[in-house]
């Protein structure tokens, strides 16, 4: 970031500080789990904050001049990201709270700037963010703009909740439930499962062939956050307060691509999918798609970038775009003169890229 640029942003001298991450646990877990979720717990802190394999969280807090309380929390989260086959340090932003009576932009944009200035000073390449409607205006009066969006692409997979919603007659739903379930299915005759590969369950941690495999596999984009094996366990199989699953698809033993999936009740989402090639994609998906049906899901969801060139194969799966949500993504040090840098990268994230 340029000096003037961080001049013409309101500073609140005294105010803002890093955070201790094992000093102060107990502090930033009473807090988060009072302004930003329930579920910002002590197990999930100890997890995120603590355990990453690429690191400890960096926190920085806002406090209250006079009493020295605090009043927001801004974290940031290392991830390994590969550009064009190098390893660049990257952060994930997220955790941004204020307390309700602190909700002026003030605390907060001086608490983004610090931020951002220290992840620059920490010689960090990129950084990206999943921003909330209210963190967008924080964005704004920091003149970043959102450079990307991610859109979820859903499939139907059952209209059984559709027609419970709008139809009242029990007998009525059940008979046009069976006939729009099996129009459904007719509509999915043509996906074949794909017999180049061998689609199973992974019920083990990841092993080094996962590493290898995903830095070959990073080779295909231009900017993506790593999976190395650490990564891949930590993030999904050692998730305090979510289960996931892993489909892997191998050919002669050799680990091709895999998928990863959230299912809850009526609804699942694909929140990883990384392959060496589309062809292995579409048979992963084509595979959930048919234990999506069996598990009796109504939807199964799969966000991903705007600008994902994969998005025809989901298209082709019977995916439709729904929603979209904005995207940061910032190379390091920016600076608002530097605003056309930032579209030169293409990245490819997934759900799962977000901190938790």
């Amino acid at each position: 970031m340029t000096a003037d640029f961080l001049q013409s942003v309101p500073k609140m001298a005294n105010l803002v500080r890093r955070a201790e991450v094992d000093g102060e646990k107990a502090t930033l877990t009473a807090f988060l789990s009072s302004y930003l979720s329930p579920d910002a717990n002590e197990a999930r802190y100890e997890w995120l904050y603590c355990k990453n394999p690429e690191g400890m969280a960096r926190v920085w807090v806002a406090c209250e001049l006079e009493t020295g309380m605090i009043i927001g929390v801004a974290a940031a989260f290392p991830r390994r990201i590969h550009r064009h086959g190098k390893e660049v340090r990257g952060y994930v932003l997220g955790d941004f709270c204020i307390h309700p009576d602190y909700r002026s932009l003030g605390p907060a944009l001086a608490l983004q700037r610090s931020s951002l200035e220290d992840l620059s000073r920490e010689g960090a390449g990129f950084v990206f963010d999943f921003p909330s409607t209210s963190m967008l205006a924080i964005y704004k009066r920091l003149r970043i703009e959102p450079q990307e969006s991610v859109i979820r692409f859903a499939k139907p997979l059952r209209a059984n909740r559709q027609i419970h919603l709008r139809i009242p007659n029990e007998a009525a739903r059940s008979s046009l439930a069976v006939v729009a379930n099996a129009a459904l299915r007719l509509r999915d005759v043509g996906l074949k499962r794909s017999s180049a590969w061998t689609i199973s369950e992974e019920t083990g941690p990841c092993g080094e062939e996962f590493t290898l495999a995903t830095q070959r596999w990073a080779l295909r984009m231009d900017v993506c956050a790593g999976r190395n094996a650490d990564y891949l366990n930590w993030r999904f199989l050692q998730h305090p307060q979510r289960r996931y699953q892993f489909l892997t698809a191998r050919k002669d033993g050799r680990l091709c691509g895999f998928l990863i999936y959230h299912w809850s009740g009526e609804d699942a989402t694909v929140v990883d999918l990384f392959a060496e090639g589309d062809p292995v994609c579409k048979a992963l998906l084509v595979e959930t798609i048919a234990i999506m049906r069996r598990k009796n899901v109504n939807t199964l969801s799969a966000p991903f970038l705007a600008s994902h060139a994969g998005r025809e194969i989901l298209e082709d799966c019977g995916f439709q775009p729904r929603e979209s949500t904005p995207v940061v993504l910032l190379t390091l040090p920016w600076a608002a003169n530097r605003q056309d840098d930032q579209d030169t990268n293409h990245w490819y994230l997934t759900h799962g890229d977000r901190e938790s």
